[in-house]
């Protein structure tokens, strides 16, 4: 393990792995599994017409979560706070399509979860930054 890890890397690692599970995940059990993961029903998920769009989305987030790896790894904690930001557009995202054609609990659950992981990412988690503490003098 990294002598740098911390308690507080959990968020930008948990976005990390997340986003690049269907990377393993679709060639093992296939698009309609992942899409049932997701939270899409398999009235839309049992057509495999939906699956190439689906992996095109997919092929985005999985970006997303590389990338997130190659911040961290690299030790550039802003760069994965700002990822954690961006999560927040994620999980409106993820509400809206399933809301209208998914889980309404799986929703809600995304949305919620965005947002705290969106605020991880506003108030600097993984680098350590505290608002409120006063700066040094340097003299």
């Amino acid at each position: 393990m990294d002598t740098r890890f911390s308690i507080r890397h959990i968020p930008a690692l948990y976005f990390a792995f997340a986003n690049c599970s269907p990377l393993v995940m679709a060639p093992l059990q296939g698009c309609r599994a992942v899409m049932e993961l997701y939270g899409i029903p398999p009235h839309i998920s049992n057509i495999p017409e939906t699956w190439p769009v689906w992996q095109a989305g997919q092929g985005r987030t999985i970006l997303l979560g590389l990338m997130m790896h190659y911040f961290y790894w690299r030790g550039q904690y802003v760069e994965c706070d700002a990822l954690l930001m961006g999560v927040a557009f994620l999980g409106i995202n993820d509400y809206l399509v399933l809301r209208d054609h998914g889980n309404p609990i799986w929703a809600w659950s995304r949305i919620i979860f965005s947002a705290a992981f969106a605020s991880t990412g506003y108030f600097g988690l993984t680098q350590g930054r505290r608002f409120g503490a006063k700066a040094a003098k340097t003299n």
